[in-house]
């Protein structure tokens, strides 16, 4: 049985009672009296609200989604939680639907999640704005329970949840976005949208109103930088390529899933092409050789890295090593000689322990120019045009995961001291959270119009504006990316990883049917939520009892360097040159920290390959943990799909635990029931 650390919102908000505009009428915060009335009509139809118990399935659903998206937000990877309660005075009701005939309910052809009946959403009430402001899903609540949890000055402007952030004056002035005060104006998008507001206002109050709004005094974004080579400019591109040169990514082997590294990539009649280098274990004698690459026409035949998380190894023993392995230090004679369980596939936990080592690792390229320190006149700085962060590649005019909710960072700078030591880099930028408002007439540009944003990526505002199309159609609002801190410096742990158009990279997650199913409902999220970040697979599958792993940033003068023997050593990335050596590797610790000691392959007899319990040719599969649950799971599921939910299973298996990567782990994906191990070139499936 999973363990489930319980989790008290001490703060709330909520109200059960509120007062009307006029001050002099009271009204429940909850469906009106007319809602919750069950009686069918005379066609047999009812049409009601129920108040959710808390021991009901759906409420439990609601409660552990939103504990899994607060632990992750804040960093809680040691366990599994959940909320024991809504914060007070909130309450979860459900839309009931269903039409009874002959003392019987008639069931619906149609597919849905209210089994029989014709509809059964739920929605949060308790918001201090009244019953209008109800929250619809569990992702939908959450910015204001982060809210609630984090911010001590209770202040609902510092909110950035759709109901608080900002008001919804569509009631009002239709269309228009809310005055507020100056803490909260509006960025480069101000003036266009203060135009806006002035052209939908239908009344003369409405447009004193909007003259007599405070003066903005909004934090100025720095201009985009330029792109300088070629590699860089096609990456900046919306819908060119969805994987970057010298990326780790998961890739379709026949049935299966193996990990690679893209070392080359072009275009053909507007299809991405690229060539893949699997990892693998070295080669543990002479008879046996590394994978030859392979070549992917097709976005959907791979994943990023962090899509997925990490499987468990093959081999059982190195799964709950107190002090892991890495690969410099694997014991690959060990392994051969079945010293950690028999059965496992070499092939597969060495590319899983590279992988692993990758991720914690840093390379800066490109670099730009050489100047002295502001801080430290005596000293020097390097500034470079791109890096590679874990298994992915960042350039300057990037938009990147941050580790707080839906925020990114366009980055600005890449600046290493002089000499370069481990986690000495630092990387600024101007951050930007996403915003939602109200926008009624879709005939008018939304503040995230591109002419509106000059200083963000191309990408950021095209991405937004198909995502916009939808919603603004469907639910008459519209999401825009506001600037909340420009010149930020930022250390490399508080990043999660690049940034990915949700339009593009949903469809190769979930698929085209389910993604067209959420556009056409205008619910298209931030990509984000469904993906791990950096660093998050140290820990995977890891034993609850066992310390938690502290990454340690590696850095690499080369991205070639980073691989070491898990692939041969002609591989190179295309148009990648060597940079300046690494400083060495940290030693291996017993604090828990990410270290390796090189075991030279030479030393391994070749007499062993073959035997033993281990195998380069195993055609054992992979055995996935079956209590993992997916990430959409922690996320908002669309209607239609959220009350499929509710036989969620909450127990485990095996000594593992229940740790906060099961959020994230897709043990559904496909070929991961089926054979994982190495059928053909010694690798995966």
């Amino acid at each position: 049985m999973a363990r489930f650390h319980p989790i008290y919102i001490r703060r709330s908000d909520g109200k059960l009672e509120i007062v009307s505009r006029n001050g002099k009428v009271r009204e429940t915060n909850e469906p009106t009296t007319d809602q919750l009335d069950q009686k069918p009509n005379r066609d047999g139809v009812s049409d009601y609200y129920r108040q959710v118990t808390p021991d009901e399935m759906k409420h439990l659903d609601w409660r552990r989604k939103l504990g899994g998206m607060l632990a992750r937000e804040l960093r809680l990877q040691d366990t599994a939680v959940m909320l024991v309660a809504f914060p007070e005075n909130y309450r979860l009701y459900e839309h009931v639907k269903r039409t009874d005939k002959d003392g019987k309910t008639e069931v619906k052809t149609k597919m849905h999640a209210g089994g029989g009946n014709d509809r059964q959403d739920a929605y949060l009430y308790g918001h201090p704005l009244g019953r209008r402001k109800r929250f619809r899903s569990p992702a939908d609540f959450f910015p204001h329970l982060l809210w609630l949890a984090t911010d001590e000055t209770g202040d609902h402007d510092n909110c950035g949840c759709k109901v608080c952030s900002p008001e919804d004056l569509e009631g009002i002035v239709p269309g228009a976005k809310a005055a507020k005060p100056a803490a909260r104006q509006e960025t480069t998008a101000k003036a266009s949208a203060a135009q806006d507001m002035m052209r939908q206002s239908s009344t003369q109050s409405a447009q004193q109103r909007a003259a007599s709004a405070p003066k903005s005094t909004s934090p100025k974004p720095n201009p985009l930088p330029a792109a300088t080579r070629a590699e860089q400019r096609d990456d900046q591109i919306y819908n060119m390529y969805v994987y970057r040169l010298g990326e780790v990514v998961w890739f379709r082997k026949d049935a299966a899933w193996g990990l690679g590294l893209v070392l080359s990539r072009w275009k053909s009649d507007s299809r991405s092409s690229y060539t893949v280098q699997p990892l693998s274990n070295p080669p543990t004698g002479s008879h046996e050789r590394y994978s030859i690459a392979v070549t992917r026409s097709n976005d959907n035949e791979m994943r990023p890295w962090l899509a997925w998380s990490v499987p468990q190894y093959t081999h059982p023993g190195l799964n709950n090593m107190a002090d892991p392995m890495t690969f410099e230090n694997a014991d690959w004679d060990g392994m051969l000689q079945g010293r950690y369980g028999a059965g496992g596939d070499m092939n597969v936990d060495g590319s899983i322990l590279a992988a692993k080592g990758v991720d914690a690792s840093y390379t800066p390229l490109h670099p730009l120019r050489t100047v002295p320190s502001p801080s430290n006149p005596s000293a020097t700085e390097a500034h470079y045009t791109a890096l590679y962060l874990g298994a992915e590649k960042v350039w300057l005019g990037d938009p990147i995961r941050l580790s707080t909710g839906t925020d990114v960072l366009v980055l600005h700078s890449i600046v290493e001291p002089q000499p370069p030591n481990s986690s000495s880099i630092c990387i600024t930028g101007d951050t930007y959270t996403l915003v939602t408002i109200a926008h009624a007439n879709p005939d008018l540009p939304t503040p995230a119009a591109a002419s509106a944003n000059p200083a963000l990526p191309p990408r950021l505002t095209q991405d937004l504006a198909e995502r916009n199309s939808r919603s603004v159609s469907t639910h008459r609002r519209a999401s825009y990316w506001k600037l909340t801190a420009p010149n930020t410096r930022i250390p490399l742990d508080r990043v999660k990883g690049r940034w990915y158009e949700a339009s593009l990279l949903l469809p190769i997650l979930q698929s085209e049917e389910a993604y067209e199913a959420l556009a056409h409902r205008g619910e298209v999220s931030e990509v984000g939520g469904w993906m791990n970040g950096r660093g998050d697979a140290s820990n995977a599958n890891r034993d609850a009892r066992l310390p938690r792993l502290v990454r340690a940033d590696v850095r690499f003068g080369d991205r070639r360097a980073a691989f070491g023997r898990s692939m041969p050593a002609e591989a190179r990335v295309e148009g990648e040159a060597a940079a300046s050596p690494p400083p060495s590797r940290p030693a291996q610790s017993q604090g828990g920290h990410m270290g390796s000691a090189l075991v030279d392959p030479a030393l391994i007899d070749p007499a062993l390959a073959g035997s033993g319990g281990g195998t380069n040719n195993a055609n054992e599969g992979l055995d996935i943990d079956p209590h993992f649950d997916t990430a959409q799971d922690a996320l908002d599921i669309p209607p239609g799909a959220d009350d499929q939910m509710d036989s969620m299973q909450i127990n485990g298996a095996g000594g593992g635990g229940a740790g906060i990567e099961e959020f994230m782990d897709l043990d559904n994906m496909p070929g991961f029931g089926q054979d994982y191990g190495s059928q053909s070139q010694g690798y995966y499936g």
